[in-house]
């Protein structure tokens, strides 16, 4: 009688097309001179016409007084470095912002 051809399968290899970033570094960015008026969701605001944000945090101190800056972390890095080019030293409520990426981010 004749065997049946093995039917050996190959183990598909992993799929490497998600690459991990390092952290969530190039997602998150710092945003310095804020006017004390300005809330998160404010911020928020400013920064969605750049891509998708994620999450938005505006400092404070004790007592729960603004610091004059924040972060804005958006869902993917390219969205976070146009938001440099474009927001960088654009004024918000009378204040120009400086925007880059967030060296802290964890």
């Amino acid at each position: 009688g004749k065997r049946g051809g093995g039917g050996h399968h190959r183990g598909g290899d992993k799929g490497g097309d998600k690459e991990a970033p390092a952290s969530a570094n190039g997602c998150q960015l710092f945003v310095g001179n804020l006017s004390f008026d300005t809330s998160w969701r404010e911020l928020k605001d400013h920064f969605r016409q750049c891509g998708e944000v994620d999450r938005v945090e505006v400092i404070e101190g004790p007592g729960g007084r603004k610091k004059g800056f924040g972060t804005v972390r958006f869902m993917n890095e390219k969205d976070a470095t146009n938001a440099i080019e474009r927001l960088d030293g654009v004024e918000l409520q009378g204040r120009e912002l400086k925007v880059r990426i967030d060296e802290k981010a964890r």
